[in-house]
């Protein structure tokens, strides 16, 4: 109404002007118009602050108040009409119609307009002391203030036709919209994409069907050689109306691609889906980009795949706090929840968004049950594979210090009665102490094939070192224990140095190195091992060995990760994170 009622002022002067300028009839007519309809888009501009954001009063306490307003400025509009002199543009002359006097025009037009301004003023503070979002008002408020200000120097300093306060007037006036437009783009008041994604797709139709008019009207006028013919129009009309309808399809599927994915199109969603579920090897990884697929699918901006104990499992764009939540159900169980944010606050996800979710959700209970069952039973052989080592370590313990050295008190005492035994029987009691010496060696070999030897008589700082000198004459190898390492489970100790004696071996084998460093770390939770020659490298393409499988394999049993690395002249490096 403001903007009408501005562009009606602007048009009534212009004409106004001109016209006497030119001896056009009306002129005097346009001119009383000018001085009346000018407040029709000027008064509302004081009332807007009290209505933002959401076109409502703060309060119902505040109806009394702006309904005295309303009527106040509908009076003032009345007296407007009949003012007794009217301006146009510098000069005034006699109203054709008017009778009220300029001064108790101007009397109530200062009382009006400051009680306007001020009213929106205080309204907007009020709104922006109890919004929850104060960013998206904070511009406002200033612009306001000012208008109020200005509004109350007009009203108390008027003296002319360009007073100070028409000077303010004018100067803080601009300042609402351009507020308000900050607001809009900066801090999305009112939400305004959603709106100008709307209008994307009508723009783009009218300008094919423009562009598709004027070829074809163009093309028949050079055919026939004509211009302006009817003939040309009517079958420019014809086509351009033929062509509408599988235009404005076209472009509403591009446009809802670009904006909304493929939320018109669930196959292709689902395709997309089952492509990286497919792409994934170990079922672990199976959902490590089911949010991002999903995400960019829709042109959502964020969505996450959570498990029932709501720990986020596949994350794009953060956790969202609102929008929609899908259960995942597999086997009737609750597996988890899928979450998807609206494109923007101010637009939820509409039901072909939701059909599609509604789709997808299945598929990715399915994939979560599989990632559950394959996180179980990955726990369940780590927590067997340290229950075993710890179990050898304590049956390596009691054979040797106890069996062990049983039996070489045994086979020392046997040599005693050997001995001093009568001719009769001593080619038995020889026979015993040969077989207990036997029986003491095949004890050593099952205690060292149960865990190797070193761990437990040098810990695993003093095994690698062993392991180091042991090594066949080749590289130098260095061995660097920053720090020294706490006590650590014995299937993370069997670990480390299984995976450095498969890393030097290959290194021996295969990677012609002449350096070697093994260094160990302990960082809170985890070991670090890193194995770094300075070889040729891994060759390309890499084909996995059973060393390098078995280093992988030991990595996994106990919950770690193992990574090999190279670079062409830079030897490789094999790097393990074992959890503690």
């Amino acid at each position: 109404m403001g903007g009408t009622g501005l562009a009606l002022q602007a048009l009534a002067g212009g004409y106004s002007v001109y016209g006497q300028a030119h001896g056009w009839p009306g002129t005097e007519f346009s001119s009383w118009v000018v001085n009346w309809v000018f407040f029709t888009g000027f008064g509302p501009l004081f009332l807007l602050p009290a209505f933002l954001p959401d076109g409502r009063l703060p309060s119902r306490r505040w109806r009394p108040v702006m309904g005295a307003l309303i009527a106040g400025m509908a009076i003032l509009q009345v007296l407007l009409m009949f003012r007794d002199m009217v301006w146009v543009w510098g000069s005034e002359r006699p109203s054709p119609v008017g009778f009220v006097p300029t001064e108790i025009i101007a009397a109530c037009f200062g009382v009006v307009v400051s009680a306007a301004a001020v009213v929106g003023a205080l309204a907007l503070g009020v709104r922006v002391r109890r919004a929850q979002d104060r960013r998206q008002l904070m511009p406002l408020l200033p612009a306001a203030v000012a208008i109020a200000l200005a509004a109350l120097v007009d009203s108390t300093h008027s003296g002319g036709t360009w007073s100070l306060g028409i000077w303010l007037l004018a100067l803080t006036l601009p300042a609402l919209p351009l507020a308000t437009a900050v607001s809009i783009f900066r801090y999305r008041l009112f939400d305004i994409e959603v709106l100008i994604r709307r209008t994307v797709v009508y723009l783009l139709v009218a300008g094919l069907l423009l562009g598709a008019y004027v070829a074809t009207v163009t093309t028949l006028n050079a055919l026939f050689r004509q211009q302006g013919g009817v003939l040309e129009s009517l079958l420019a009309t014809g086509v351009v109306a033929v062509a509408f309808a599988p235009a404005r399809d076209a472009v509403q599927r591009a446009v809802s691609r670009v904006l909304f994915g493929n939320r018109g199109e669930p196959a292709a969603a689902l395709s997309h889906l089952g492509q990286r579920l497919e792409a994934t090897a170990a079922p672990t990884e199976l959902l490590d980009g089911a949010a991002e697929t999903v995400a960019r699918t829709l042109r959502l901006p964020s969505v996450a795949v959570l498990t029932a104990a709501e720990v986020p499992i596949s994350v794009f764009g953060g956790v969202p706090d609102d929008g929609v939540r899908i259960p995942l159900l597999s086997g009737g169980r609750t597996e988890g929840e899928l979450r998807a944010a609206p494109r923007s606050p101010g637009e939820p996800l509409t039901r072909a968004d939701r059909a599609v979710l509604d789709d997808l959700a299945p598929h990715l209970a399915v994939a979560l049950a599989a990632v559950r069952l394959a996180t179980e039973v990955r726990d369940s052989r780590e927590r067997l594979v340290k229950a075993r080592e710890e179990e050898r370590r304590r049956l390596r313990r009691d054979l040797h210090d106890g069996l062990g050295a049983d039996l070489t008190t045994i086979g020392l005492r046997l040599y005693v009665i050997e001995a001093t035994a009568p001719p009769e029987l001593r080619e038995q009691v020889t026979g015993i102490r040969e077989l207990t010496q036997a029986i003491v060696g095949d004890v050593r070999r099952i205690v060292h094939d149960l865990r190797p030897p070193a761990l437990d008589e040098l810990g695993l700082s003093g095994a690698l070192e062993d392991l180091a000198l042991d090594t066949p004459r080749g590289p130098n190898i260095a061995v660097t224990i920053p720090e020294p390492l706490p006590a650590l489970p014995a299937a993370v100790e069997v670990a480390a140095y299984r995976i450095t004696q498969e890393a030097l071996s290959n290194a021996l084998k295969h990677a012609g190195a002449a350096n070697v460093e093994i260094t160990a770390k302990a960082v809170p939770g985890r070991l670090v091992l890193r194995i770094r020659d300075d070889g040729r490298g891994l060759p390309e393409p890499l084909h996995e060995g059973v060393g390098s499988g078995s280093m992988r394999e030991r990595a996994a049993e106990v919950g770690g990760d193992l990574r090999r690395s190279s670079e062409p002249g830079r030897g490789t490096l094999v790097e393990a994170v074992l959890p503690l």
